[in-house]
């Protein structure tokens, strides 16, 4: 069978990596199956209780100096993922959506920050 990414909890046959950010002190190696972690980030050895580190690596011309600022922000539920319960004609989805589409613009809150710059001449 052919492993295709899905957010249809009905098609999911699997997991291909689980993107949860563990608590401090969750062991995923002894944690009971109906908790555990699975898919890809089973053997990430980075993705541990407390926070998973992921690198991006963004080409650049020119010598700089360079400097990129960083939110991580936390949505319980991202915009498009809500909206798909648009096409169920049934109460409790389209309840769901008018809360959701009330409170959308401040759903999203930042929880953390981050900078960094290169040294790069600045001619």
């Amino acid at each position: 069978m052919r492993r295709v990414p899905t957010t249809g909890l009905l098609q999911a046959t699997s997991f291909l990596k689980d993107n949860r950010l563990l608590p401090r002190g969750f062991d995923k190696a002894t944690a009971d199956a109906d908790i555990a972690v699975v898919g890809d980030a089973r053997s990430d050895a980075d993705f541990r209780d407390g926070g998973d580190r992921v690198r991006y690596v963004v080409p650049a011309e020119g010598a700089g100096p360079f400097r990129v600022d960083v939110e991580l922000r936390y949505q319980p539920i991202a915009y498009r993922w809500a909206q798909n319960l648009g096409r169920y004609d049934a109460p409790e989805p389209a309840r769901f959506l008018r809360y959701y589409n009330a409170g959308a613009s401040g759903s999203s809150v930042v929880v953390a920050t981050a900078s960094a710059s290169t040294g790069g001449s600045s001619n």
